[in-house]
């Protein structure tokens, strides 16, 4: 059982959503946070933070392999 405490909760989540935000293992730390909010610790509102940092972090991604697949066909028609 998870030990509450606000000090707790807000180590927790900075800790979880400064790793996101950073994009060290976004998959491992969004999974870490749910696990969190399964046993009480962190709350829906924690939750819906965590997840638009993930997915700000994911449209990113996604951005930058549209911008280089785009890159790659100019190249190869030659524009």
């Amino acid at each position: 059982m998870a030990i509450k405490s606000k000090a707790r909760h807000d180590l927790t989540l900075r800790s979880i959503k400064r790793e996101i935000a950073a994009g060290r293992d976004v998959a491992f730390w969004l999974d870490k946070a749910y696990m969190h909010y399964d046993n009480g610790l962190l709350t829906e509102d924690d939750i819906a933070e965590v997840e638009q940092l993930a997915q700000a972090y994911y449209d990113a991604l996604d951005a930058e392999d549209k911008a280089d697949q785009e890159l790659k066909e100019n190249v190869k028609i030659g524009a």
